[in-house]
């Protein structure tokens, strides 16, 4: 059968030239399966800013890894699905995968780590109000970051303020939603005023418009202005100057989820240590935020139940922006860096 492929080509630091880094590879591949094997067809493939960081390390030649949606095709007498199953893991940018779905390591960057084996989706989970496709936004990894960290670590209290970085994206908008919830004062950040007006909608206090590369002391300025009474939460996900900004203003006992840092592994700014002080007199605790460690199904189950029941009800909105066909997977992934206002929300491919 045929099957295609994104394979890395280059490694290209800062902003993603997808044209130099990837590839399309498509094969024509004899497939026999092995007693625990699946042949599984992607559905939906996810794009992400943190996917930077799994392009650099790919050795050259191989398939672009991504979390993704799969049905399965064919099984093995033993395999973990049977033909039907839809199934979530990270299958990658490919039409269709042999893998029997266990968990495997990823040894070739900075930091090794271990994707986790894929689970099974219950369909019963899904439908017009939580489709298919939620299994990769508010109902996968970003839902899990967000609701994760809110439960696991950063408590959030009434009358505290709440500074989100990257605040349009698909974890920030909805940390700010949660906090917001729970009372708190919540200050966001976007690059567009599309987006400011959206967080201004989902209920986001004040709205600051930022983007790598801004003046440092306008910076400054503006994040002080919107913390008058300090910041005790901050949710991270861009780094350098805004949270340069952000640790001048940390309250006693204040906490910092560090998600992703767009300054460093984007922008290329790699300045620093230079925040220490700040931390140290405000007896500030900083986690970093990993959301592959909550991929429990106890996890799973209570975010459907707890997360998905505040959007059945209402409570929380999401968005997402969805492209189709596999073609569009590079197109995609490159408009996150170099066309903000194309996208809301959680991006993903139909295939």
């Amino acid at each position: 059968m045929e099957i295609s492929k994104w394979v890395v080509r280059e490694h290209v630091p800062g902003v993603p030239d997808v044209d130099r880094m990837y590839r399309k590879v498509v094969e024509d591949v004899d497939v026999v399966l092995g007693d625990d094997e699946m042949l599984l067809r992607t559905r939906y493939v996810s794009v992400d800013p943190y996917l930077h960081g799994i392009a650099l390390d790919t050795p050259l030649g191989d398939h672009m890894g991504a979390d993704s949606i799969m049905e399965v095709l064919q099984a093995g007498p033993r395999a973990a699905f049977a033909v039907g199953d839809l199934v979530q893991g990270f299958g990658g940018w490919r039409s269709h995968v042999v893998s029997d779905g266990r968990s495997r390591p990823w040894q070739t960057g900075a930091f090794p780590m271990v994707f986790p084996a894929y689970r099974r989706l219950d369909p019963r989970h899904y439908d017009d109000v939580l489709p298919l496709s939620t299994a990769l936004g508010i109902m996968g990894g970003p839902g899990m970051t967000a609701w994760g960290t809110l439960t696991k670590f950063m408590t959030i209290s009434s009358g505290q303020t709440v500074v989100v970085s990257g605040a349009s994206g698909s974890v920030g908008s909805l940390v700010g939603q949660l906090a917001r919830r729970a009372g708190a004062r919540v200050v966001g950040t976007t690059s567009s005023p599309r987006k400011a007006r959206l967080l201004e909608e989902l209920g986001f206090d004040t709205v600051l418009a930022y983007k790598h590369g801004d003046d440092a002391d306008r910076v400054a300025d503006a994040v002080r202005k919107a913390t008058p009474n300090g910041v005790d939460r901050y949710f991270d996900s861009l780094g350098g100057a805004l949270t340069d900004a952000v640790f001048t203003r940390l309250n006693v006992d204040s906490q910092v989820a560090v998600c992703w840092q767009w300054a460093s592994q984007v922008g290329r700014d790699t300045t620093g240590p230079r925040l220490l002080p700040y931390i140290m007199f405000p007896r500030t605790t900083i986690r970093g935020v990993f959301s592959l460690e909550w991929f429990t199904e106890p996890n799973w189950t209570a975010l459907h139940t707890e997360l998905g029941g505040m959007v059945r009800r209402g409570e929380i909105v999401h968005h997402q922006t969805v492209h189709h066909g596999f073609d569009r997977i590079p197109t995609a992934y490159r408009d996150l860096y170099t066309d903000s206002a194309a996208h809301v929300g959680k991006v993903l491919v139909k295939l």
